[in-house]
C-alpha cells in the first residue's frame, strides 16, 4: 500500500491541483504516526515539503468578543476519557469519513462520474458531522454557535465533493466497496472469507496440509497438527450443524480404531479376547510339546548309557572270573591227572590206564569246564566290548547321564552366595528343588528328563505359595521369577549337556508363543481402554501405566516400547495418535470459541464496524447462534459442506474475493460502456482507483 513518503514520488499527486493534493495528503498523514504525532511546527514543516501549506478544515473566523466578555478561565486537565479519545481519534475519524465517503459514492455510481462525486461529497459531509458531534459530545470541539451550525456541514459537503472531482481519493474505495456489495450475494465468498480471516498467517500451511491429507479425513482432522483453536473452533461449530454426520463419522473412527485394535487383541468383547488367547496357547502347546518330548528322550537315553556301561563292566567281571575259572580248572585238571598217574605207577599199572580211573574222569571234565569257561569268558567280553562300544557311541553323540548328585550340588551353592544371605524366598526354594531332584532320583544317581522338567515348572512356585500363602498371585508371579531366573540356567544347562539337545530351542519357543499371548491380554486391555477411558489408553500407549504392563506381560517386563513386538506396538501408537490428535482438536476448539465469536461479530451481513471493541465483551454478549444467523444461513451451510472434507475446505479457501472484484473491475474500468462520452483521461484515472492494492505493488 501507498504511504505518506511515498507521495513525494507518486506523478498522480506531483500533476495534482492544490485542493485534491491537500485531500490527498490528509488522508494518508491522518494514517502516519509521523505526522500525526509530531508537534505543530513540525508538522507544518511536513506540509511544506509536500506543498501543501494549511490544514484540511481551516477554523472558521470566530467574531471576537468584547473585552469586557472575556475572561480568562482556568486550565483543565482531560479526563481519562477525553485522552483515550484523542489518542483513538485520527485512526477512527479517517475511517469513519471515508467509508462514508466511498458508500455515498457508491450510491451516486449510477448517475455517472458526476453522481459519483456528489454522492462522495455528501457522503463525506456526512461523516465528517458524526466525527464532529462526536468531538463536541466528548468535549474536545466547543459548541456550534451563530452560522456554523448551518455553514459546516455544508462546508464538509463541498469539501467532500472536492476531493473527489480528481477521482483519486474515494475511488479506490469505491471499487473496493463494490466489491464488497457484490460479495453480499455470494455466500460462498462470505464463507471463504470468513475461514481465511480465521486462519490468518496460518493460511499457507493449512493449505498445505490440506492438499496432503487422505481424503477420509475432516479439515479439522487434516489441520490439527497446526495450532490455531479460531480454525478448529469455526469447524467444530459447522460440523455440529450436521449432527448425522458427526455421529457417523465419530463412529466409523471408533470402528476403525476397534478393528486396528481387535486385530491384535484376538477379538473385540472380552470373551473372544480370552478364546482368542487359549486357541493361541493350544497352537504353542502343539508346536513346543514334540519340541520338548524329543529334547527330554534324547536326554534320557543318557539312562541307557549308563545301563550299557553298567552291563559291560559286569560282563567283564564276569569274562575275567571264567578266565580265572578256566585258570583253575586247567590247575585241577592237571593235579588229579597227576595223582593218578602216580596211583598207578605204585600199583605197576601202566599210566595209560589213567582215563579209566575216576581222578581220570575228573581231569577228563575239569578240562572240559576250562573249555566252557573260556568260551564263556569270550562271550562275555565280547559282551562287554560291544555294549561299552553302545555306549561310547551315545557319548560320541553328547548322550551322558543325567549326573544327580552334581546337579543338586549346583543348586544348593546358589543358596550360599552372600548376596542371597538372608533370603528366606531363595533358600526356600533352592531346598525345595534339591528335596524334589532327590525324591525322583533313582538308586543308580539318575533322575528321569520330564521329572526334572517338571521339577523345574513346579517346585519353585510351590515353594513361594507356602513361604507367603497370603500373596496375590501378581506378587507370587513376581517372587517366582526372581528366584527361577537363578535356578532355571542351573537345570538347562543339565538337560542339555545329557544330551537333551532342543531343550533350549522348546523354551525359547514357548517363551515367544506366551509372549504373544501376553501380547493379545494387553492389546486386550488397550481395546477396553480405548472404548472406556481414552485418557488411561494413551497413559498405557506412552509409558505412564508401568504397573499394568508388568501385571499383564510378566515380572520385568513393563515398558511397553521395548517388551511390545514392532506390529503390536504400531498398531497401539497410530490410535493413540489419532486420539491425541481428538483431544487437541476439542481443546484448540474450546479455547477458540472467543474468538470465533469475535470474527463472527465483523462478519455480520450489512455494516461492517471495525474491531475497535474487546472481543471477550463481544463473545459475553453475543450468542454464537445469532451471530451465525447474520452472517447468513448459506454462508454457514458452505462451511459445513466444506469443512468436511480436507478438499473441500482447501477449495473454499482458494475461493477468493478477486474474482468476483475482477469481474466487477471489467465492468467499472469501461466507463464509455455506461456514460457515453467520458474522456479517455477520465478512463484512465478509474482504472488506476479501482486497482486493488495488490495490483499497484
Amino acid at each position: 500500500m501507498a504511504d505518506l513518503k511515498s507521495l513525494l514520488t507518486n506523478p498522480d499527486y506531483i500533476n495534482a491541483n492544490g485542493v485534491t493534493k491537500q485531500a490527498i495528503f490528509d488522508k494518508f498523514s491522518a494514517q502516519d504516526p509521523n505526522f500525526v504525532n509530531a508537534n505543530e511546527d513540525t508538522q507544518i514543516a511536513i506540509r511544506q515539503k509536500f506543498g501543501v501549506f494549511s490544514p484540511a478544515l481551516p477554523a472558521l473566523p470566530v467574531p471576537e468578543q468584547p473585552v469586557e466578555e472575556q475572561m480568562v478561565a482556568p486550565r483543565q486537565e482531560l479526563t481519562t476519557g477525553q485522552k483515550i479519545y484523542q489518542t483513538a481519534r485520527p485512526y477512527v475519524a479517517p475511517t469513519v469519513e471515508a467509508l462514508s465517503a466511498a458508500g455515498g459514492g457508491l450510491l451516486g455510481s449510477p448517475l455517472g462520474p458526476g453522481g459519483i462525486v456528489g454522492g462522495a461529497g455528501l457522503g463525506y459531509g456526512i461523516g465528517k458531522e458524526i466525527t464532529s458531534g462526536v468531538d463536541r459530545l466528548m468535549g474536545i470541539e466547543p459548541p456550534r454557535t451563530g452560522a456554523d451550525i448551518a455553514l459546516k456541514p455544508i462546508q464538509n459537503v463541498v469539501e467532500g465533493a472536492t476531493m473527489e472531482a480528481g477521482g483519486r481519493v474515494v475511488a479506490p474505495l469505491l471499487g473496493k466497496a463494490v466489491g464488497k456489495v457484490m460479495d453480499v450475494f455470494r455466500p460462498e465468498i462470505k464463507a471463504a472469507t470468513l475461514a481465511r480471516e480465521s486462519l490468518q498467517q496460518d493460511l499457507p500451511a493449512v493449505l498445505n496440509a490440506l492438499r496432503t491429507a487422505p481424503a477420509n479425513q475432516t479439515a479439522a482432522q487434516a489441520t490439527a497438527g497446526i495450532t490455531n483453536p479460531t480454525w478448529q473452533a469455526l469447524i467444530e461449530r459447522r460440523l455440529a450443524a450436521d449432527p448425522k454426520f458427526t455421529l457417523t463419522l465419530k463412529n466409523m473412527n471408533e470402528q476403525d480404531a476397534i478393528n486396528e485394535l481387535s486385530k491384535i487383541a484376538g477379538g473385540v468383547t472380552e470373551t473372544e479376547i480370552r478364546a482368542g488367547a487359549e486357541a493361541t496357547k493350544r497352537n504353542i502347546t502343539a508346536i513346543t510339546t514334540p519340541m520338548r518330548d524329543t529334547a527330554l528322550a534324547r536326554a534320557n537315553l543318557g539312562k541307557d548309557v549308563a545301563d550299557l556301561e553298567a552291563r559291560s563292566a559286569s560282563m567283564s567281571e564276569q569274562a575275567a572270573e571264567q578266565v580265572q575259572k578256566v585258570r583253575e580248572l586247567i590247575n585241577a585238571g592237571k593235579i588229579a591227572e597227576a595223582g593218578v598217574r602216580l596211583e598207578l605207577i605204585k600199583r605197576n599199572l601202566p599210566v595209560g590206564l589213567t582215563k579209566y580211573t575216576y581222578k581220570g574222569d575228573l581231569a577228563r571234565m575239569a578240562d572240559e569246564w576250562a573249555t566252557q569257561a573260556a568260551n564263556a569268558s569270550l562271550d562275555l567280553g565280547q559282551g562287554a566290548r560291544m555294549a561299552q562300544g553302545a555306549a561310547d557311541s551315545l557319548r560320541s553323540a553328547g548322550i551322558r547321564p543325567l549326573n544327580t548328585p552334581a546337579l543338586v550340588t549346583n543348586i544348593k551353592s546358589i543358596a550360599t552366595k552372600p548376596e542371597f544371605a538372608g533370603n528366606d524366598v531363595m533358600s526356600a526354594a533352592v531346598k525345595n528343588v534339591a528335596d524334589d531332584i532327590a525324591k525322583w532320583t533313582t538308586s543308580g544317581g539318575l533322575i528321569d528328563a520330564v521329572a526334572l522338567d517338571a521339577i523345574r515348572k513346579n517346585s519353585v512356585n510351590a515353594a513361594i505359595r507356602q513361604l507367603n500363602p497370603g500373596a496375590d498371585a501378581t506378587t507370587q508371579k513376581n517372587l517366582a521369577s526372581s528366584v527361577l531366573t537363578r535356578l532355571k540356567p542351573i537345570i538347562d544347562d543339565a538337560i542339555e549337556s545329557s544330551g537333551g539337545v532342543g531343550y533350549r530351542d522348546y523354551l525359547a519357543k514357548y517363551s515367544e508363543g506366551m509372549a504373544s499371548i501376553a501380547e493379545q491380554k494387553l492389546a486386550g486391555k488397550a481395546l477396553g481402554l480405548f472404548t472406556n477411558n481414552k485418557k488411561a489408553f494413551l497413559d498405557l500407549v506412552e509409558g505412564n501405566a508401568p504397573d499394568q504392563v508388568e501385571k499383564i506381560l510378566g515380572s520385568g517386563s513393563y515398558n511397553i516400547a521395548k517388551d511390545v513386538s514392532e506390529k503390536t506396538l504400531t498398531v497401539l501408537r497410530e490410535q493413540a495418535a489419532k486420539v491425541t490428535r481428538e483431544m487437541n482438536i476439542t481443546g484448540q476448539a474450546a479455547e477458540g470459541k472467543e474468538a470465533l465469536l469475535a470474527l463472527l461479530a465483523q462478519n455480520q451481513s450489512g455494516l461492517r464496524i471495525p474491531n475497535w471493541f474487546n472481543p471477550k465483551i463481544t463473545a459475553a454478549n453475543t450468542a454464537l447462534n445469532v451471530l451465525e444467523n447474520k452472517v447468513g444461513n448459506k454462508s454457514m451451510k458452505i462451511l459445513t459442506e466444506a469443512f468436511k472434507t480436507p478438499q473441500g475446505a482447501a477449495n473454499l479457501l482458494k475461493t477468493l474475493p478477486s474474482a468476483e472484484s475482477n469481474r466487477v473491475l471489467k465492468i467499472l474500468s469501461n466507463p464509455t460502456s455506461w456514460y457515453p462520452g467520458v474522456s479517455a483521461a477520465t478512463v484512465s484515472n478509474v482504472k488506476n482507483a479501482l486497482a486493488t492494492d495488490e495490483q499497484i505493488e
